[in-house]
């Protein structure tokens, strides 16, 4: 295997962890085998590789290798290495130890006609790259109902004046890298160890929207009453995701 030279090298390690959930209501009982077949076209391996690779040309990163994997009875695992673009002025690309991995963890049975689909994913980037870039992508990506996030900064580098830095960019909470957007559609909470460079935030969506939610159903098919309590079911689940606690 070729090496790559080393250019402009960046020693602080950032990583971005997602965990982003997704919550559907199976109307039907003989819905259950269909919305498992679903889960496992749409999320196949295949389609999360395709996803990684978009991600990282997204943020301006060149895919190195990528290594996939499905699983019985469902579930997928990728793992993308990539680099950054080479840089004009120079033409040499940079090696910066960095990759994209994604694995899924689809309920195997609904509980209460609610499936609730999981998935993580962590980018670790050692260079010019934030990973913080693809934040707004991601989420909206997934149309992900909660999301845990966890943004951490390792490690030492040192400035053009061989000053030591721990942390290379000025951040209070992970949330201000959202989109106004995105910040009107969730519930945020932003806890943070910033001293350690340490920041973590979770979202919950404000709003259940039934059309959004429903699989192989439509509003149609559900009385007012049942709409009522498929929500009401919804909002409990989603707390109970946010807060960690049942």
């Amino acid at each position: 295997m070729s090496k790559i030279p080393l250019y402009g090298f960046n020693n602080l390690t950032k990583s971005l962890s997602f965990s982003l959930y997704k919550l559907h209501y199976v109307h039907e009982p003989l819905s259950v085998h269909s919305f498992k077949k679903h889960i496992n076209i749409r999320f196949s391996a295949a389609e999360l590789a395709a996803l990684l690779d978009s991600i990282c040309h997204f943020i301006g990163g060149t895919v190195l290798n990528i290594a996939k994997q499905d699983y019985q009875p469902q579930g997928a695992s990728v793992t993308l290495m990539m680099s950054e673009e080479a840089q004009p002025e120079s033409l040499v690309a940079h090696l910066d130890k960095s990759h994209l991995c994604i694995h899924t963890y689809p309920e195997e049975y609904p509980q209460d006609g609610i499936a609730i689909f999981r998935a993580d994913i962590e980018l670790s980037t050692c260079g010019v790259i934030s990973p913080l870039k693809v934040l707004n992508y991601v989420i909206e990506e997934f149309n992900a109902d909660v999301v845990d996030i966890d943004y951490r900064v390792r490690g030492m580098t040192r400035d053009s004046k061989g000053k030591k830095l721990f942390i290379d960019e000025t951040l209070e909470n992970v949330s201000d890298y959202l989109s106004d957007k995105l910040k009107a559609s969730f519930d945020i909470e932003d806890h943070n160890q910033i001293t350690h460079n340490l920041f973590h935030t979770k979202l919950c969506k404000k709003e259940i929207n039934l059309k959004d939610c429903l699989f192989e159903s439509t509003i149609n098919d559900l009385t007012l009453q049942q709409q009522t309590d498929i929500k009401t079911q919804f909002k409990k689940e989603l707390q109970q995701l946010f807060t960690n606690s049942a």
